[in-house]
């Protein structure tokens, strides 16, 4: 079995490995202290062991059993349609290299990710690094499940790491930017204008905006919402008071529509018609997440305590709920003169006036002494 191991004093991973029955060992030139060099060293590691393992390439084991994996995988509709979109890229890269399930090795991640940033869509626009990586992470796990089936005997990428770019911020929208929505969505479907009003209320994601209407209990003491199937599934159901802006719209719902939820369907990328109604009424660095980020900032503006903000819009970690929670310049005016104790402003100098200097005494010591009164070296 390959294996990683250090020398002393020496900065870099050593590799030992078995290659033609024969054992070899060497330098990889990876630090051994720096973590990226380490999850390299790591991957070098695993494909020596695969090497080692591999049958003659007169067979090659191909990629026939992926489709059946991902669809009797067992996950949520939403990850099943995520990880077919990222094998459609994988496997397109994998037929132009003509890479088999024992061909692929550590090197072939950058080079994807160059060729996967490089790729244009069918809308002319390409994918970003962090899309790239999804998909590594995915090709990562059908490795990791061909070494279950007993096809590989190693992962040669079991160690990956790849940063991920920071996200841009999303920002609150502005009253006026509202008012520019709802009078553009009044031409609009009516999916649109429901799941704007909604989500505007209380927060909530896109998909959630697809209330049950029994779900809905008007009638309470304290009229409340049930998402029953939020970010995270049943298990993350949560309940809220009513806004009252929204119970005349719920009210009409419940007594007048012939559906079972506050909206029919989601036609398909419902956030891609948001992203193409945000451009046509002007606001090009928008999203409609950008609602959520709209309630909480509203929220922290009127006082309302960081725990019943995370209650209402169901954040579990405050360090989430932080990065909604942004001050803008404006909203910190009131506290500028925070923290000065009522202290006296200091008086201004006056900048005409020349600064007075002390005038140098003579010590009387030579040019070349010490100032302790032994004579130093003067210089030749």
């Amino acid at each position: 079995m390959a294996s990683l191991y250090k020398m002393p004093s020496k900065p870099f991973w050593y590799l030992r490995y078995k290659k033609d029955g024969i054992w070899k060992k060497g330098s990889t030139g990876l630090r051994h202290d720096d973590p990226n060099d380490t999850a390299k060293a790591r991957a070098l590691r695993a494909e020596a062991e695969a090497a080692e393992f591999r049958a003659a390439p007169v067979s090659k084991i191909g990629w026939e059993w992926v489709n059946r994996f991902v669809e009797t995988s067992g996950l949520s509709e939403k990850t099943i349609i995520r990880y077919r979109g990222a094998w459609s890229w994988v496997q397109m890269f994998l037929q132009e290299k003509h890479l088999s399930l024992t061909d692929v090795r550590y090197p072939h991640v950058e080079e994807y990710m160059v060729w996967r940033v490089g790729r244009k869509k069918k809308s002319g626009k390409r994918a970003g690094r962090n899309t790239a990586i999804l998909e590594i992470k995915f090709l990562q796990l059908l490795l990791n499940e061909a070494v279950r089936r007993s096809l590989i005997i190693a992962n040669p990428l079991a160690s990956l790491k790849l940063h991920r770019e920071d996200a841009k911020p999303k920002r609150a929208f502005t009253p006026e930017e509202i008012e520019a929505c709802r009078e553009a969505l009044k031409s609009r479907e009516d999916w649109m204008r429901v799941s704007f009003e909604i989500a505007l209320f209380t927060g909530c994601r896109l998909r959630e905006t697809r209330i049950p209407l029994t779900s809905i209990d008007l009638d309470a003491e304290v009229p409340t919402i049930t998402f029953p199937t939020p970010k995270g599934g049943r298990k993350k159901a949560f309940s809220i008071p009513v806004p009252s802006s929204l119970f005349p719209m719920f009210r009409a719902m419940k007594q007048h529509s012939p559906l079972s939820h506050t909206i029919r369907e989601f036609p398909f990328q419902p956030s891609r018609c948001w992203q193409n109604f945000f451009k046509r009424v002007g606001l090009h660095d928008v999203c409609f997440h950008c609602l959520r980020v709209t309630k909480i900032t509203q929220m922290r503006r009127e006082g309302v305590p960081r725990e019943v903000a995370m209650r209402l819009v169901n954040h579990s970690s405050e360090l989430i709920h932080l990065l909604y929670d942004r001050h803008r310049v404006q909203d910190l005016a009131a506290y500028a003169d925070a923290g000065s104790g009522g202290y006296a402003a200091a008086t201004p100098q006056n900048p005409t006036k020349t600064p007075f200097r002390r005038p140098k005494e003579k010590s009387g010591r030579s040019k070349y002494s010490s100032p302790f009164g032994r004579k130093i070296l003067s210089p030749a």
